[in-house]
């Protein structure tokens, strides 16, 4: 069914998690066909305001009133990682698509509330990574049997804290360091971006995870700067995901603080969206056979994500598609992670799925 209106208008619910709360309200404001923003909520009304100023757009520190308002159709919840159940609720309540930022919550008793409102309206998961065209093209070439059969997989971030913030204004960590509104530390904030990378790549759920959490450079943190898992897949594959804030400063121009090796039974392939080139492709048959090397420039390289996904987004609602990633990868990326943290806790190896285990 074709949503009626000429314009689907916008609400973004919370400003937590400025990193794509920003850039979706920027490319909103270029201008994306079929979209508009009407207004944004945050309990902080001074940063409301001034969100509302620079993107010329209501605000108000009410949430339910902007998620309820006539000319909001969807939103999206950049909000605190344990609020998105009721945010997804009201919205759902509301008859309201949701764009969820990640992860999807803080517990898997949350994800399937969020589950439950996915029955109601469209909730489509914010993985980025999912978007970013050289990873897309990546994904392109494995399915191509560009390296075969994949068997093996490590993804790591190398990020310093103080890159971490509570707002653009701020120098604190604020919610990100609470182990209840955010819901872990460094492992948790960027790991569920590759657990879900995993899922996608590998096409392959989680059998087992072994895993190690520390406080390695900010001891006084709160919560994990460091975490490290390994999983066998069912498909019999090993990915390692390493995720951290304990890098001592942003090292970009070092080496990509976000890389991925894959190894196949044909080839390897090297991802990244920040060093150059950004992905590397050696195969070992035809076509596919010698090095290739991709180095995308401007806003494809990286800024591109935020507009193609609120464009899927679009196209979801007006023709009544199935969301991708849908809510139900978004719990499949958290329970992940929360399998990582329970081994840890445990010193043992810990079996998928985790319900089966009473976690």
């Amino acid at each position: 069914m074709e949503h009626p209106l000429a314009d689907i208008r916008i609400g973004i619910v919370g400003l937590h998690n400025h990193y794509h709360a920003y850039p979706f309200a920027h490319e909103l404001q270029r201008g994306i066909e079929g979209l508009s923003l009407v207004g944004v909520a945050d309990e902080r009304g001074e940063l409301a305001e001034k969100f509302g100023a620079q993107f010329d757009c209501d605000w108000t520190t009410d949430y339910a009133e902007l998620i309820n308002r006539e000319d909001v159709d969807a939103v999206i919840v950049t909000s605190y990682t344990s609020i998105h159940a009721d945010h997804v609720a009201l919205a759902a309540a509301a008859g309201k698509p949701v764009l969820l930022d990640k992860p999807i919550s803080t517990s898997l008793e949350d994800a399937d509330r969020i589950l439950e409102s996915a029955k109601q309206v469209k909730v489509m998961l914010a993985y980025l990574l999912r978007y970013l065209p050289a990873y897309r093209q990546v994904k392109e070439a494995v399915d191509a049997g560009a390296v075969g059969d994949l068997v093996s997989g490590f993804y790591s971030i190398r990020f310093p804290v103080g890159a971490i913030t509570d707002s653009p204004d701020s120098t604190e960590q604020g919610w990100y360091t609470d182990p209840v509104r955010g819901g872990g530390g460094g492992f948790l904030d960027h790991g569920v971006h590759f657990t879900d990378f995993f899922r996608w790549f590998f096409g392959s759920e989680p059998r087992t995870v072994t895993a190690h959490m520390g406080s390695l450079t900010y001891k006084d943190l709160g919560v994990e700067d460091y975490g490290i898992a390994t999983y066998t897949l069912e498909n019999g594959a090993i990915v390692t995901v390493e995720s951290t804030w304990h890098a001592a400063d942003y090292f970009g121009p070092l080496s990509s603080p976000d890389h991925a090796s894959l190894s196949g039974t044909k080839g390897e392939i090297e991802l990244h969206y920040q060093k150059s080139p950004q992905y590397e492709i050696q195969g070992t048959e035809d076509p596919w056979k010698g090095r290739r090397y991709v180095d995308l420039t401007g806003e494809e390289r990286y800024d591109a994500c935020y507009r193609d996904m609120l464009v899927e987004f679009e196209r979801v609602i007006r023709e009544d598609g199935d969301p991708v990633p849908s809510a139900q990868d978004g719990r499949a990326a958290l329970e992940m992670i929360l399998g990582a943290y329970e081994s840890h806790r445990t010193g043992t190896r810990i079996e998928f799925p985790l319900r089966a285990k009473g976690i």
